[in-house]
């Protein structure tokens, strides 16, 4: 009180220290860490409700991840399709040589002297197909009845008959059993 006064500057900048120190042990001392900031509270109360990661990046990659799959379900279908798949990947068809046949058939039907072998042969391989498929789609119909019971069986049959008519080497998904593979 009676001491000599220390510059009015001085006192200012002491006085702003002691307060920005008591201010800062004030925020942390009950939780031993700084308040944290407006936007950093809302940023973390959105991921909580919405469940989003906070990194953009991570969050893009998870959300092209889930999409993905969701797509791969909807494209290759479930079980039922699965079991089609494998049905119709374990055992040799007709219907895979079809338009190579249809080629070859078309080269030789050009030659006069064997045209009418060629219709011959044209029909042979329509009828082999008809058989082939009338018991592909009945063997595989009565498979995923006994399997999958509770399963709708809408629309297998037609994604059997067109895997069965694609070369096995170019199929998607590819086949997972060999020929004569049990399923």
């Amino acid at each position: 009180m009676f001491r000599k006064q220390k510059s009015t500057v001085e006192a200012d900048e002491a006085a702003q220290e002691r307060d920005t120190v008591h201010a800062q042990d004030a925020s942390q001392a009950a939780k031993g860490r700084p308040t944290p900031t407006r936007r950093e509270s809302e940023l973390a109360r959105k991921q909580r409700l919405s469940g989003i990661n906070a990194n953009p990046k991570l969050a893009k990659r998870e959300a092209r991840q889930r999409d993905f799959a969701a797509a791969t379900e909807r494209q290759h279908g479930g079980r039922v399709k699965e079991l089609a798949r494998d049905y119709v990947d374990s055992r040799f068809r007709v219907a895979e040589f079809f338009i190579l046949f249809a080629v070859l058939l078309f080269v030789v039907a050009s030659v006069p002297a064997v045209a009418l072998l060629s219709v011959v042969l044209w029909l042979v391989m329509l009828v082999a197909i008809v058989i082939d498929s009338i018991l592909l789609v009945r063997g595989l119909k009565k498979e995923a009845r006994r399997r999958f019971p509770e399963e709708d069986l809408k629309g297998v049959s037609r994604y059997a008959l067109m895997r069965s008519m694609q070369f096995r080497r170019f199929r998607l998904p590819k086949p997972r059993l060999k020929r004569g593979e049990k399923f």
